[in-house]
């Protein structure tokens, strides 16, 4: 029998007061919805069908091929939502698994285990259910005199008796194809809302099919993100159980509580990381790096024995035994090699460096190509952009550039040249040279004297 997810992702979540699709917010740099699909493929599920409205094109981005499409062009409620998906699964036999498409923290294993109690007690209709003390605001679970259950309650229509009901629907639910398109064309449209309530189908079928519960016993794995509060609890559970991951696997994190690593970072063993840092995207951080205080490393690959201090590495390589920082910024591509020093308040942008490289302060490599053993000098820069267009730099190696020189680009600078401080280049030198490229220093005496009047001068 074949198993289908069907996530509801068509809604604006207007609580969140963002410009983006409440699904799409990102929850440790990653948007929620991809948290809930990599889990769906993992699982036993076969095929992913995500109903889409409001900035529909968000999504269908984010996903791609990894969904097929349902199209809720007006947000009539969760059952309008689900009956879009009609033309793709409703002549299919099997099951389908319905679930919010603000449901993060759900991971395979919990997902694969209510598919199978579906199927092991012979369900047509599964609700996962929670148990709270406090259940406010949450759908009842309503049972009969017998425990059957016989339908669920949105809060705002329940009776007093029903209010003190402790079980509430999660809105997660496994439920047989044929006959969840059948029921919802049954259900009427909420006078009070105007909307088509998904929970309804529970009171129709249970009079002709068999329909249980399965109960979680942490209800934060299903917990709904509605508003940025919610955020920042789903962020707080998350970060707990990566870090946790992690430091169970050898790496030395110091105060946890101020660290966030993302979803789908790897951190080899023996790596260090320092108190207000963020690792977050692709990112691969291998054996012995140490990482922080207050630092930022996204979409990069810090190599072994690296070290990265209160600077930000963005879509870039550091090379094993650098160290980059204090307030360095990589960035754009870059790739720094072995044994450099990328210091303090460089920034280095879609370039590469050889080995035993230094700018230790005060510089801007961008679009260069450097060599191994090449000193930066104080203030020295590359000048690779004429107000139009980026021109590329391309150093040799064994070169000493000293301070304040601007080396304008399109350039090349051949291996052992020396540049002069305060040299501003703007042809090739060749192998071997010193290139000095600067006026020559004029001392006018007795300057200060005419320029400034005594202040008894009257």
């Amino acid at each position: 029998m074949k198993k289908y997810a069907l996530i509801l992702a068509a809604g604006k979540g207007t609580r969140m007061k963002t410009e983006l699709p409440k699904c799409a917010f990102p929850i440790l740099g990653k948007p929620m919805i991809e948290y809930i699909v990599e889990n769906l493929e993992k699982s036993q599920i076969d095929e992913i069908v995500t109903v889409v409205g409001h900035k529909k094109e968000v999504i269908t981005d984010l996903l791609k091929e990894r969904s097929t499409y349902a199209i809720q062009e007006e947000q009539l409620g969760t059952g309008h939502a689900t009956l879009q998906a009609a033309s793709l699964l409703e002549d299919k036999e099997g099951v389908t698994f319905i679930l919010p498409g603000d449901m993060p923290l759900m991971e395979y294993p919990l997902m694969d285990k209510i598919i199978r109690s579906h199927e092991e007690m012979g369900n047509d209709l599964t609700i996962v259910s929670m148990m709270f003390d406090n259940p406010k605001g949450y759908g009842r679970v309503v049972r009969d005199e017998y425990g059957v259950v016989t339908s669920i309650v949105e809060e705002i229509d329940c009776n007093d008796a029903q209010k003190q009901i402790k079980e509430v629907n999660s809105s997660v639910y496994v439920v047989n194809n044929q006959a969840l398109f059948q029921t919802l064309k049954k259900v009427k449209k909420n006078d009070r809302k105007g909307e088509y309530y998904l929970t309804d189908i529970v009171e129709l079928m249970h009079q002709t099919h068999k329909v249980n519960t399965f109960t979680v016993r942490d209800p934060r794995v299903t917990m709904g993100i509605n508003d940025l509060y919610n955020i920042s609890i789903a962020e707080k559970i998350l970060r707990d159980h990566i870090n946790k991951s992690h430091m169970l696997n050898g790496v030395s994190i110091i105060n946890p509580e101020t660290v966030t690593i993302g979803h789908d970072v790897i951190i080899e063993e023996g790596v260090w990381i320092y108190p207000n840092s963020t690792i977050v995207g692709d990112s691969i951080i291998k054996k012995y790096a140490k990482i922080g205080p207050n630092s930022e490393v996204r979409d990069s690959i810090i190599d072994e024995y690296a070290e990265i201090r209160h600077s930000l590495v963005i879509d870039s390589k550091v090379g094993k035994y650098t160290t980059v920082g204090p307030f360095a910024h990589l960035r754009g591509h870059t790739d720094i090699g072995e044994h450099n020093r990328i210091g303090n308040f460089v920034e280095v942008k879609n370039s590469t460096t050889g080995k035993d490289t230094k700018a230790a302060h005060l510089s801007y490599i961008g679009d260069a190509i450097v060599g191994n053993r090449v000193n930066f000098g104080c203030g020295s820069i590359t000048v690779n952009y004429d107000g139009v267009n980026k021109h590329k730099t391309n150093i040799g190696d064994d070169v000493f550039i000293g301070c304040n020189v601007n080396m304008v680009a399109p350039l090349t600078v051949s291996d052992e040249v020396f540049i002069a401080a305060g040299s501003t280049v703007t042809k090739d030198i060749p192998k071997g040279s010193l290139s000095i490229a600067r006026n020559q220093q004029i001392n006018k005496e007795d300057y200060y004297k005419h320029l400034i009047k005594p202040k008894n001068d009257k």
